[in-house]
Formats: structure tokens, C-alpha cells, sequence
């Protein structure tokens, strides 16, 4: 189906206007029975667990930032 020809008589038609705001098209859409919800979304997928934390010995937790070089 291509929105551009009349579905009537098949010939082209031209577009005069445009809705650009989501809350008016839905608005007519609605008024029409046109307009369909999405469907729920389904929850997200669990990752896989457990987790471990494993200390990391090379990284200082608390950087010196006195005694930073600077440019």
C-alpha cells in the first residue's frame, strides 16, 4: 500500500500538511480507532551472577592528587 496514491482511485496524491507532534497525531489517531499501543516491554534480562570482587594491588585507592604533575 503506498500512502501516496488515493486508495480509492490509485492516483497520486500530495502531501499538504504535516503533524509533527507524537501527542496530536496520537490524539487523531485514537479519535479514528486507529491508533494501537505498544506492547509492554518485557523486563530485562537477568545477567548471570554472582559476582566477585577481586582487589586490584597495581592501582593506588587513594591517588595522590597534591603531587600531580601538571602542563
Amino acid at each position: 500500500m503506498n500512502p501516496l496514491r488515493c486508495p480509492v482511485c490509485q492516483n497520486p496524491m500530495r502531501v499538504i500538511a504535516v503533524i509533527d507532534d507524537r501527542r496530536v497525531a496520537e490524539k487523531i489517531l485514537r479519535h479514528l480507532g486507529a491508533w494501537h499501543d505498544p506492547p509492554p516491554r518485557p523486563p530485562p534480562q537477568r545477567v548471570p551472577g554472582p559476582y566477585t570482587y577481586e582487589p586490584c594491588d597495581d592501582v593506588d585507592p587513594m591517588p595522590d592528587y597534591e603531587n600531580v604533575l601538571t602542563d
